[in-house]
């Protein structure tokens, strides 16, 4: 087998009950005050999202200098927690996600439809992002 379908293949099995979904302090503690590069299986990069302090985020896609922000909480009880978003633009709708560790990464799973269903952490990029020209 081709090592990326093995790859592919060994990501797409399910996580042991010891490694469940992340909760909010669990996330909160991994990721505040980085910059994170994700993508989906397979392919290159799809966005970059800096998570500022008291759960705020940014958020940009690959190639795009707007960037959006927003706010992250957990949903659900600490046994099965989502992370869920909300974007200032987008004020009533929530993407949520269930967030593993994978590696010395993140794996993350959508829990809704359309784009792509699991993101990987690609990249902890120094610094922040620059939006419009200007540094997040």
């Amino acid at each position: 087998m081709r090592p990326i379908l093995v790859a592919l293949l060994l990501a797409a099995l399910p996580v042991a009950a010891q490694d469940g979904p992340l909760t909010a302090e669990e996330f909160e503690s991994l990721v505040e005050g980085r910059t994170l590069t994700y993508g989906a299986a397979g392919s290159d990069a799809y966005g970059v999202e800096h998570y500022h302090p008291n759960r705020r985020v940014t958020w940009a896609w690959i190639g795009d200098d707007q960037c959006l922000s927003g706010r992250w909480y957990q949903q659900g009880p600490n046994d099965d927690p989502a992370i869920c978003f909300v974007y200032d633009d987008t004020p009533f709708e929530t993407q949520c996600w269930q967030v593993f560790r994978q590696g010395n990464g993140l794996r993350a799973v959508y829990l809704g439809g359309g784009g792509p269903s699991v993101l990987y952490e690609l990249v902890d990029r120094p610094g922040s992002l620059v939006c419009g020209g200007v540094g997040v």
